[in-house]
């Protein structure tokens, strides 16, 4: 595999955070989602600032963010306007602003990415799937350990035990939503070589069994529709990747028939491991519904900008979570209704140019199509688990999704968009976007090293409100001096 092009470096370095926060505590002077944060704006950050400076990557990216319509960044515009707005009207915007420039960041480097992609060709896809399949592979052996450890002490090891390595279990499985449709690409990209096949089923019903074992609803209903929708869009593709997906669910069924029966065999009081897997009960909210009412009513009260971006992190009166459980509902909320109204307008107008030129492009090149496939079936699925329970939010989460949404951009150029470099999409405004994107980078990471010797006095004051959910920072309400 060649790994001497330059662009490479979006990709490795993407998928090295996943796979040193997933499996490792970075920084153990900070909380796990805290040490997350510092490397991801850090990440961020650095890339972007390659992005601005080295040339090919500038002008590609500059090529991509020219795929924009004027329509669609009229829209974009306005929706950032509202977030600012909304964010000033606070005594002290400096949470609010961070969020809306987190959703702006976020978007360049889709666009870096997208150009990264371009240029590196299919090295790039090689080194992507190579750093999630070790992520997955690290996370599942250390999960694993951790059965063999309760077996051998006779203390049972469960889901309230499980995935130490993020702030909650959930924000792994997240992840999974995301990485497990691509694991299918193993034998693609490596055509010929022995036993790729077997590695790759392995290592989906890895993925699949911590799917069960943790019962995780949103990433099932994500990855089935997705799945199913994509299988029945592009049936070309599917035999390229079902299959081993069918292989990889039946190890994973065997896997936790295994790991049931031991536990139940040397764990003289089991019982916590099933109850908190596929025995526990399905057909509940888990308090969302209340959340998105308290969402649908903000958004009401204040059709036009809503309670202010990042508000539900700094909520204690109804003591709100520091977020209402969807993305769709956190816009609704802290956003307003105009602003819900334009993110759907523009996704929509996303998915169908998405789904038109996944149609058009499907017999163009040996590997394309059918990673594209792939690739599709992750965002959809990765779009559904967000609205249904709103981790976008998370580090990991986030730059997961940055590397899916530019790499299925990189992947689907249309045969009549002009090369890198071409003067038509080199205009003075995707310079001045791209510079702006920069200095928000910056100025985010600038944020987060200032703020870290200071979390201490700034969260010791909620205490007294009990267990609270992590938003940018582990505790969620460091807000007393910022509303």
């Amino acid at each position: 595999m060649k790994g001497g092009n330059p662009a490479l470096a979006v990709v490795i370095v993407l998928g090295l955070f996943l796979l040193i926060t997933s499996a490792f505590y970075p920084l153990g002077f900070l909380s796990v989602l805290d040490a997350k944060r510092v490397l991801q704006l850090g990440g961020l950050a650095a890339l972007s600032v390659f992005a601005l400076t080295w040339a090919p990557l500038r002008n590609a990216t500059c090529m991509q963010m020219g795929r924009v319509t004027g329509l669609d960044t009229l829209a974009l515009g306005l929706f950032v306007v509202i977030g600012v707005v909304s964010a000033l009207r606070l005594q002290h915007p400096a949470y609010s602003l961070l969020d809306v420039s987190m959703i702006l960041v976020m978007l360049l480097l889709i666009f870096i990415t997208a150009a990264s992609r371009t240029l590196a060709g299919t090295s790039f896809d090689r080194w992507g799937v190579l750093l999630l399949a070790a992520m997955g592979f690290a996370v599942f052996v250390q999960e694993s350990m951790g059965m063999v450890v309760g077996w051998v002490t006779g203390d049972e090891f469960s889901y309230q035990q499980a995935l130490v390595h993020f702030a909650h279990p959930r924000f792994f499985n997240h992840l999974q939503t995301l990485s497990i449709p691509v694991l299918a690409a193993l034998p693609l990209l490596f055509p010929g070589r022995r036993g790729i096949v077997a590695i790759c089923i392995v290592l989906l019903g890895f993925q699949w069994y911590l799917v069960i074992f943790t019962a995780a609803r949103g990433t099932t209903v994500g990855l089935v529709t997705a799945m199913v929708f994509i299988a029945l869009w592009l049936p070309e593709q599917r035999r390229f990747w079902l299959r081993y997906q069918f292989a990889g669910l039946l190890v994973a069924a065997l896997l936790y028939a295994g790991a049931l029966f031991l536990n139940t065999t040397l764990i003289p009081q089991s019982g916590s491991f099933y109850a908190n897997s596929v025995g526990r009960p399905m057909m509940h909210t888990s308090g969302r519904s209340v959340f998105w009412r308290v969402a649908l009513e903000d958004g009401l009260k204040n059709p036009a900008t809503g309670a202010g971006p990042g508000r539900y992190a700094c909520e204690i009166k109804r003591f709100m979570p520091a977020h209402p459980h969807s993305f769709l509902f956190r816009i609704i909320g802290e956003w307003g209704f105009i602003a819900f109204f334009l993110v759907v307008f523009v996704a929509g107008r996303v998915v169908v140019r998405l789904l038109k030129q996944l149609k058009s492009l499907n017999s163009t090149g040996q590997t394309g199509p059918p990673l594209r496939a792939m690739l599709a079936t992750s965002l959809i699925a990765g779009v559904i688990h967000a609205c249904l329970s709103g981790v976008l939010i998370m580090p990991a989460g986030q730059a997961l999704m940055v590397l899916i949404g530019g790499w299925t951009l990189g992947l689907t150029v249309s045969p009549n968009t002009p090369r890198p470099g071409t003067s038509r999409y080199l205009t003075a405004g995707n310079r001045i976007l791209l510079v702006a994107g920069v200095l928000l980078a910056l100025m985010q990471f600038v944020f987060a090293t200032y703020e870290i010797p200071r979390l201490h006095e700034r969260t010791i004051y909620a205490g007294t409100y009990g267990p609270m959910a992590p938003r940018f920072w582990q505790d969620g309400k460091v807000c007393k001096y910022a509303y």
